[in-house]
């Protein structure tokens, strides 16, 4: 094994630890927008423009009114806005964002390692260990799993903050350096909070700073253990500031320190929620064993575990009893080693998994690698000081280095090959059934997917195996609708949406899809009274209030404009709402109001192509050809469709002065679209080359 001590300059070792990050993952980067990165990264309105960044700190992590969701995380969606602005919404960028990211917090654990005095065959043994473990593929080549990534290199250089404080308090001239103490504390402060608003497994810092504290100081473990304390006590306390102030802002905007009151944690995502504290501590400390497993033999890796493809054990299990029995003595036999870089790796991965364990509280999922990412930092130490003996020499033997040397072409090769599952959703939920068949989850999933792409028989299966799984899953009750609305199997469709209802009373999505069904079979009435239903239970739901506003405006409900107006009150800034006004304004006959609106839609968003449609069925209606033609025009620009080509050219024919402008242009169409001009037998331009593009 190379290390510094053997010869090699650290700038070589550095660059090699850069390139075992860069090759195993690079093929990561060709992916595109997968699960919630179209949510939070591709389909995020608040990420598009500087504009809009307000919006960022305001709302919660998946967006919606303040007061509902469970996750604030403001710092992760401005990281992910600051490349949009930048590149664009090209995945290529994001992804080596990420693959930067993951770049950075292995060359800051290579320093901590080394600064802790692990030995120099160990502590790059562990960063190498880091670079390449496939466990890490979710955090790196998934989008979003840059919350785990960017949390980790906040935690890490607040840590390195909070060592420079303390080594500052420690030396002689401490005094002389009372400024740089004090701006030394603050940056660590502003890490913390910056942290916290990333990921909320942050939280777990200042306990991995007293960790470190701890083995630095001398003496025995209980007096190593009082001097990390009395030394690092302004700094622990000061992170209570950062901590109150991030509670304070979910408080805020979520309407809970937690979550919003109206938000709870799903059965299906985490089966835990619902045990007792005791059999929760039991199942969490099985969990961590199924990490500790997962990390020294890869070979079987899910993007989700949820119910019940992991089921829960009961608190006198002998399995739990064993799992809390061997942590509590890990713990220990760790904690009486404070030298020990075993005891170390051991006690910074429980640290930094303490949040995200289940131990103290049920959170979000019952098991997801992407929350092993820092805390996997642990166990490559482990695995690196048990190879290597902790050597301190030039060079580790050769036993140790092949087996070290083997280890990581392994995972390196797995890490490869498991990028890929991540290039598109078709390959990622087949890959979670096929590894967890048993979890609800990946079958919706993979039933979504479907549904998606308009494969509603195979997407039907997919929702009816999650609803054998776990009966009154109400969602999957409604995708199972859906597909059946897709088949024209209207009345199994209204049966899975009311059983969904059945479920949950209060589910937008049941109302929304009832509603859709109805209105399919022509019972726009009986529609009505769904979407009313549905608006008594969740009145701020936009998709419901549309609905109700179509609805009423088909009947000749008096009440439409009225219906129109709150849905405008809900989303004003909706695009399709203020379109759909639009055009029931110009169906009563009230044209100045509807070029009014028209004109905001187009001035929010001047693409906007059902807008630029409207545009031109009103001018041609009122007998403004030209105006018809030009609107057209920028239709055709954004679909390239034959058929609005094909209205072009018929309005070229019948309006001379646009005719000229047509043929101008014409080689500039052609360019954009030449399988239109063959769909309609349209000879090429004389010199498509002289053409120019149409302003």
């Amino acid at each position: 094994m190379l290390t510094e001590s053997a010869g090699i300059p650290g700038r070589r070792l550095a660059l090699l630890l850069v390139a075992a990050c860069l090759i195993p993952f690079a093929n990561g980067l060709g992916g595109g927008f997968t699960y919630d990165d179209k949510a939070i990264v591709r389909d995020d309105v608040r990420i598009r423009s500087p504009e809009t960044l307000g919006q960022i700190f305001e709302t919660p992590y998946f967006g919606g009114p303040r007061g509902s969701g469970s996750n604030y995380r403001p710092i992760l969606l401005l990281s992910f806005a600051i490349p949009w602005w930048v590149l664009g919404g090209n995945p290529v960028g994001i992804h080596a964002v990420n693959l930067l990211l993951h770049v950075a917090v292995t060359l800051l654990l290579w320093r901590l390692w080394r600064r802790l005095g692990i030995g120099e065959p160990a502590a790059f043994a562990a960063a190498l260990l880091f670079a390449v473990h496939p466990i890490h593929v979710e955090a790196v080549t998934s989008l979003v799993g840059r919350g785990e990534t960017l949390a980790a290199l906040l935690t890490l250089l607040f840590l390195e903050a909070a060592r420079r404080w303390r080594a500052l308090e420690a030396s002689d001239r401490w005094r002389d350096g009372r400024r740089r103490r004090g701006l030394l504390l603050a940056g660590a402060l502003g890490l913390y909070l910056l942290a916290l608003l990333t990921k909320e497994s942050a939280a777990a810092a200042p306990l991995l700073a007293l960790l470190l504290f701890w083995r630095e100081e001398p003496g025995t473990p209980v007096r190593r253990g009082f001097a990390a304390l009395r030394r690092g006590a302004p700094l622990f306390a000061a992170c209570v500031v950062p901590l109150a102030a991030a509670f304070a802002l979910r408080s805020w905007i979520l309407g809970g320190a937690i979550r919003a009151k109206t938000t709870g944690i799903f059965e299906v995502e985490n089966p835990l929620v619902r045990l007792g504290a005791p059999a929760r501590v039991a199942n969490a400390a099985l969990l961590l064993l199924r990490y500790v497993g997962r990390f020294f033999v890869p070979l079987r890796l899910s993007a989700d575990e949820s119910a019940w493809s992991i089921r829960p054990v009961g608190a006198l299990s002998v399995l739990g009893i064993v799992a809390v029995v061997l942590l509590a003595a890990a713990v220990v036999g760790s904690l009486r080693r404070p030298e020990s870089p075993l005891a170390l790796g051991f006690l910074f991965f429980l640290g930094a998994f303490l949040p995200g364990s289940n131990l103290l509280f049920p959170i979000g999922t019952i098991f997801a690698e992407r929350v092993a990412y820092l805390p996997s930092a642990g166990l490559c130490l482990i695995a690196a000081a048990a190879v290597t003996a902790w050597q301190s020499a030039r060079a580790v033997s050769r036993a140790p280095a092949a087996v070290l040397a083997a280890a990581i072409v392994l995972f390196a090769a797995r890490t490869a090959t498991r990028n890929t599952v991540w290039w598109n959703d078709e390959a990622l939920f087949e890959n979670c059934v096929r590894t967890a068949p048993e979890s609800a989850k990946n079958n919706y999933n993979l039933g979504w997917v479907r549904a998606e792409d308009l494969r509603f028989r195979e997407g039907r299966q997919a929702y009816r195996r999650a609803i054998e799984i776990y009966e009154p899953y109400w969602d999957a009750w409604a995708g199972k609708g859906r597909c059946e609305r897709g088949l024209g199997r209207l009345e199994d469709a209204r049966r899975s949406y009311e059983k969904s209802l059945q479920v949950a009373p209060s589910y937008e999505n049941g109302f929304f899809g009832l509603g859709l069904v109805l209105e399919d079979e022509g019972k726009h009435a009986e529609a009505a009274a769904v979407y009313r239903r549905g608006l008594a239970k969740k009145p701020k739901s936009l998709p419901l209030s549309f609905r109700l506003a179509i609805v009423s405006s088909r009947l000749g409900d008096p009440r439409a404009g009225d219906e129109w107006t709150r849905a405008l009150r809900i989303a004003p800034s909706s695009l399709t709402t203020r379109l759909g006004y639009a055009e029931w304004l110009w169906a009563r006959g009230r044209r100045a109001d509807a070029d009014r609106e028209l004109r905001e839609v187009l001035r929010r968003a001047p693409r906007y192509e059902p807008a630029l449609r409207a545009a031109a069925n009103h001018d041609g209606e009122r007998g403004f050809l030209l105006g018809e033609a030009l609107a057209t025009e920028k239709v055709f620009h954004e679909t390239r469709s034959a058929a609005d080509l094909a209205r072009l050219v018929a309005l070229a024919r019948r309006l001379p002065d646009y005719g000229r402008r047509f043929e101008r242009l014409r080689g500039s169409f052609e360019r954009r679209s030449p399988w239109a001009f063959r769909a309609l037998g349209l000879s090429p331009a004389p010199d498509a080359s002289s053409a120019t593009a149409p302003g």
